[in-house]
Formats: C-alpha cells, structure tokens, sequence
C-alpha cells in the first residue's frame, strides 16, 4: 500500500525548482544552519540521561521490564481519561 500523495513528474519538476530557489538564499540555509545546530546541542544533553535509561532497561529482568511497561501505560491511560473528564 503506498502511503502519501502522488505527483505527476511535471509538480515533481516544479517542486524540485521551487527548493532549489529556496535552498539558494543564504539566509534560509543560515536559518536550516542553526536550527540543526541546536537540535544537536540539545540532544547532546540529554545523552548521559539516555544512555543510562538504556543500560538500566537492558540490565533489567523480562518480568520487571514488562511490569514497568504496565505501570507506564496505567499513567497514561489515567491521563488520558483525566484529560477528557
């Protein structure tokens, strides 16, 4: 099943176009520059977060695992239905 829209190669053309006269403009690559600059920055921080969630899940027995699981999804069910009351 394909998912998405589907372009004729002429809009496929157009829009090639379209970003490349977009893409062309020092500021808007600026813009892209910085942005992923700080999107790096921030996941950067979080890493020490991360890497030690995943050695605790990896050290971690079947059963506790999927207890955790459960008690996790309770909270959001919980939340979820506090949400709509």
């Amino acid at each position: 099943m394909k998912l998405g829209r589907s372009y004729t190669p002429e809009q496929r053309r157009a829009l090639s176009q379209k970003v490349r006269a977009t893409m062309a403009d020092p500021e808007v690559r600026k813009r892209i520059s910085d942005r992923t600059k700080e999107g790096m920055l921030a996941a950067s921080d979080l890493a020490p977060e991360l890497a030690a969630l995943r050695d605790a899940w990896r050290g971690a027995r079947p059963a506790v695992r999927k207890r955790f699981l459960a008690e996790l999804m309770a909270e959001m069910v919980e939340a979820a239905d506090v949400g709509r009351a």
